[in-house]
Order: structure tokens, then sequence, then C-alpha cells
């Protein structure tokens, strides 16, 4: 949307570079989206009386980092669409099927083991891995150390491949 109402190409004009302006964006969604997550972690706390706070560190760790990942996934997606309407359809249909592969819906060990493959190959798998481990296992983020490998992985591999593409300007083809 930035794009069609030409306030980016306003904000490429200013003597900043395009990196600055993506890690800006970038820091601004993590920010938001560790936001988001800790509420409804409080709010799980209120009304289902789940202990958040027994293994708060863990937990925090957990989603700083499933948050940069998502939002690596989300800079990603806007720099491959080449429209908003593109950007939340592929957006829709990836997060759904990855939710829906990754054990988020359905327990994994009731799927075939070809889907249970698939899905380990999943953001939402690890971030749910990573999340249990804090909540229900009480793991320290040393015992998580393999989950939150992935996790950080990800996070990287999303974010190297967007800033390649924002870099290009591929954006404004």
């Amino acid at each position: 949307e930035e794009r069609n109402e030409g306030l980016f190409l306003r904000l490429l004009s200013m003597p900043v570079k395009r990196t600055h302006i993506l890690w800006s964006k970038y820091l601004f969604n993590l920010v938001l989206g560790i936001a988001q997550v800790m509420a409804l972690f409080f709010a799980s706390t209120l009304f289902f009386d789940i202990d958040v706070f027994g293994n708060f560190f863990s937990l925090l760790v957990v989603c700083v980092l499933s948050a940069s990942a998502c939002t690596a996934f989300g800079m990603l997606l806007s720099s491959i669409a080449r429209t908003p309407q593109q950007a939340q359809g592929l957006g829709t249909l990836l997060i759904l099927g990855m939710t829906s592969m990754s054990g988020a819906w359905i327990p994994m060990q009731f799927m075939p083991e070809t889907m249970q493959m698939i899905g380990k190959l999943t953001l939402v798998y690890w971030s749910i891995e990573g999340f249990s481990g804090a909540l229900w296992e009480g793991a320290s983020p040393i015992a998580m150390a393999p989950t939150l490998g992935v996790i950080v992985l990800y996070s990287s591999v999303l974010m190297a491949f967007a800033i390649w593409r924002f870099r290009k300007g591929e954006l404004f083809n």
C-alpha cells in the first residue's frame, strides 16, 4: 500500500539506506508481534489459569524468536508480492497450509507419516515446540537450544532473502 500511495518513494528520497527502512519496519513489527503474543499469554493466565510466569524467561525467549521469524516471513511476503491483495492471498494460503500441517490444529501423531515429516519443516511446528517446551515442560532456553536454533535459522534465512530482494529494488518493478 505504501508503494501504491507513493509513501515508499518519499521514504527512499530521504538520506537513509533501503536496509534502514527495512530494519525499522522489521523492528516495529517484531515489537508488535511480541506484544500480541504476550497479551494472549496473559489472557490465558486470566481466563484459563495457565501459569505463564513459572517459566517466564523461557517463554519470553520463544516469543521473541517466534515473532522475529514471523516478521521475517511477512517481510519476505511483502518483497515477493506485487500488490497488497497478492500478499494477503499468498500469506493466507501459506499460513493456513503451515498451520494445518504443523500439529497446531490436529496432533501430529494422528497424521500420516508423510504429513508429519512435511509438518516438521514448517515454522509453526518449531514455534509450537518452543512454546510447549517453555509452558508445559518448564524447559530452559539452553534445554530448548535445538528448537530455538531452528527458529533462528528460519528467521535468518527469510530475512536474508527479503533484504536481498529489497536491495535489488525488485519491489518497484
